[in-house]
């Protein structure tokens, strides 16, 4: 199933009330969502579709999400009311794990984080310059598609934040990736950025790697996330 079909479908089921999200974009998935107030956040908007449809607030912030979470007055009012965040910004791995903590901070604990693009195809399309990226993936089965390496946030939080719990899914092109059992309270990622940086920037982004990624992975299906009640059985509710 593909990702926007399959989130919308498992927001629906959990009933969400506020939803967040990074990586607006042209708006194809937050149009599809269904929740009494949504956020999205994107420095430079392409709306290409009805975003308000099915939610009774949006709040649409032309900001790159850095930005937003700089001042607490852009997120005060959310904080420990975040049920489903969705983050698709940049595509490089210090920039998602920012993303990360700071979304983690104003959700409460059994609020669902879903990542996308952590599960690239090969290594062309896990280059960090988007340039590049399509350069050596012309002539694949997956031109244009770019998943930078954000893909180095699995092994992050497995590293630093054993306390989490994270589910892989299937959902096409690049996967899904889940977070749940958060704490809004915990420091560690934040305090140790700089640490998690020098460590990872260095780490390889080739095949091999990625490959290593797939071999520690156990994945799991969209149709049994969303088969009935199942999706209680892999996230907290």
């Amino acid at each position: 199933m593909v990702y926007d079909e399959f989130l919308t479908q498992l927001i629906a089921k959990r009933a969400c009330r506020t939803y967040f999200e990074i990586g607006v974009a042209r708006g194809a998935l937050l149009s599809q969502i269904s929740a009494e107030t949504a956020i999205g956040i994107d420095p430079a908007f392409e709306l290409e579709v009805d975003v308000t449809k099915n939610k009774k607030f949006l709040h649409l912030n032309r900001m790159t999400s850095d930005q937003f979470f700089a001042h607490p007055g852009n997120y005060s009012s959310y904080e420990g009311r975040i049920d489903f965040a969705f983050l698709d910004g940049m595509h490089v791995f210090e920039f998602l794990l920012r993303d990360f903590y700071n979304t983690e901070r104003i959700c409460h604990g059994a609020s669902l984080i879903a990542i996308h693009d952590c599960l690239p195809l090969n290594d062309a399309m896990a280059e960090r310059e988007f340039s590049r990226a399509v350069e050596r993936g012309e002539g694949t089965p997956f031109p244009w598609h770019w998943t930078g390496d954000v893909w180095k946030i699995i092994p992050i939080l497995k590293k630093y934040r054993p306390d989490l719990k994270i589910v892989f899914v299937d959902a096409q092109p690049t996967g899904l990736v889940f977070v749940t059992n958060l704490n809004p309270k915990s420091d560690v990622l934040r305090n140790s950025y700089l640490q998690i940086v020098e460590e990872f920037r260095s780490a390889d982004n080739d095949l091999n790697a990625i490959n290593q990624l797939y071999n520690s992975l156990g994945m799991t299906s969209t149709d049994s996330v969303l088969n009935e009640h199942d999706h209680t059985l892999y996230f907290r509710i």
